[in-house]
Parts: structure tokens; sequence; C-alpha cells
């Protein structure tokens, strides 16, 4: 009975994600296939089993007409040998029935409790480093800062053919304008290629972070991108700079239009582009906060 108690609520939180539409707070929506996929399967496999315990329960009724046949003897025999057995079996019982609770609380709070978004809380928790620019040959863990590098799940060989193949569409471009689709793929090639940016028009929107090492005039623009999954999610975006020093809390959303350039940034100790700011706005925050790796080519 746990094990369709399992399934069920298992099966139910893979569908309610989907049709409240929080399964993009966890994995990239290309792959969304996959746990719709695993919706029907779980489905499947409730019903075998529900149909698993109907044949037992009739097995055990059939059984049980059986005993009542048997005379006195066989009957105290059968149910000193049953005593036995549960006895034996008491220590596994316990250890399914810890097994199934330890399932069964993601399976409820899942659904139960609500999903929290994102926001600069999580950047200060994790720390605002960003090792690859700091030492190109410290590739470990996927916790990533500003720069979404795709380094990291390909060899650098195909890794610079990406880039080179994605700069095209920008670097011929005087004004440029990063959307949700084009989020990730836009910054990477601006932080490959900084230069070949310098004095061009960018216009982008993100919530606003005051990180470590900053100017009384800049911040950092941020938005939360999810490559694959939830795991590999990082705090992407740009340093902001203002004409005149400004004070702007964290996780305030704005859009903002500015002038590419790089700038030296003590805290990880190398050039970073910056937006040098020539207008912006407060905007609503979007209905869907993250943005997501669509292209590989």
């Amino acid at each position: 009975m746990f094990k369709i108690l399992i399934l069920i609520l298992t099966t139910n939180l893979f569908f309610m994600l989907h049709i409240t539409g929080n399964i993009s707070k966890y994995i990239n929506m290309k792959y969304s296939f996959l746990s719709a996929s695993m919706i029907v399967i779980l489905f499947i496999l409730t019903v075998v089993e529900g149909i698993k315990l109907w044949s037992s329960e009739e097995e055990k009724e059939k059984h049980h007409d059986c005993d009542c046949s048997h005379d006195h003897h066989d009957h105290e025999h059968h149910h000193e040998h049953g005593r036995e057995k549960k006895k034996q079996s008491a220590g596994k019982k316990i250890k399914k029935f810890l097994a199934y609770t330890l399932v069964l609380i993601p399976a409820i709070s899942g659904v139960a409790l609500p999903v929290a978004t994102l926001d600069s809380q999580l950047v200060d928790a994790k720390g605002f480093s960003f090792p690859t620019l700091e030492d190109g040959s410290n590739r470990e863990g996927m916790h990533q800062v500003l720069n979404p590098d795709m380094s990291k799940f390909m060899n650098q060989s195909d890794f610079t053919d990406l880039v080179r193949k994605e700069s095209k569409s920008y670097i011929q471009k005087n004004d440029i304008t990063l959307t949700d689709k084009d989020y990730l793929v836009g910054l990477e090639v601006l932080y490959n290629y900084s230069g070949a940016f310098a004095g061009k028009t960018l216009t982008m929107k993100g919530f606003t972070y005051n990180g470590p090492g900053l100017k009384s005039n800049q911040l950092f623009l941020l938005r939360f991108g999810l490559i694959h999954c939830v795991a590999d999610s990082g705090a992407f975006g740009l340093m902001i700079q203002f004409p005149n020093n400004i004070h702007i809390p964290n996780d305030q959303w704005y859009q903002v239009t500015g002038t590419m350039d790089t700038v030296y940034y003590p805290q990880m100790k190398t050039n970073i582009p910056v937006l040098k700011v020539t207008s912006y706005k407060t905007i609503p925050k979007p209905n869907d906060p993250y943005v997501y790796r669509n292209s590989l080519n």
C-alpha cells in the first residue's frame, strides 16, 4: 500500500509542477519532455502496483478459506510459525517504513510548500566569486557568476567553436538587446569578446545586486539562469555603472541601456565587461524571472 501511495504522490508532484509552470524553476524547459514522460511512467507503475495489490488480496482470501479446513493442530503450528516469521520481519518493516517516509517528505512538501524564486540572498549565500576568470584551470563545481560559461560542459575545442559561431550575430550589431531567449548566449559572447563590443549600445533587464568591492556608482544587474537544471544555475549578468553615485537596494528590477566598455574589478582580479548606463527605468518582476540556455549552435 505504501508503494502505491508514494507513486500517487510522486506522480501528482510532477503533474502539479507542470500544471502550475513551476517545473521551469527546476529544469531548463527544453528538457521538460523528460519530466512529462516521467508522469506517464509513474502513472503506469501506479496502475501496475494497484493490480498487484488487488491480486494479492484475492490470494489472501483464498488462502484464508483454505486454512479454515485444516485441523486444530495444523492451525496452531501455522500460527506459531507465522508469529516467528513476524518477529524476523519486524526489523525489515521498520527500515521500509523509514525509507518510504524519506521519499514521501519531498513528494508532499513539493506540492504543499510554495516554490521560492532565487534572488540576491542566494548570491550572498553561495559567495560572489568567479574561479573561471581567476584561474582557468579551476573547473570544479557548477556554481557560476556573471558569465554563463559553457566550457564546463564540453571540451575546449568545441566550446571555442560554439562561442565563435554565436558571436557572429552579435559582433556585427551596434545596438544590441538581450532578450529572455538569448540572454545567456549573448552574455557569454560579451564576456569572451568584450573588446569587440566597446562603444556599442546594449539594453538588458534584471534584478539589482550590490556586490562586494563596487564603487558608489556601480552595481550588478543579474538574472538567474539554468543551463540544464537548478543544480547548474547561476546569477548571470553585467556590472552597470551610473554617471553619478546612486543607491538602489538589492532585488529591484530594472531595464537599462548604456554603452559597453571594460573595467578592472579587484574582487575578481581581472577586467570584466561593464555597461555605462545612459538611461534606466524600473520594471515589474517578470512572470518567469529565470532565463535558460536554449541554443548550442
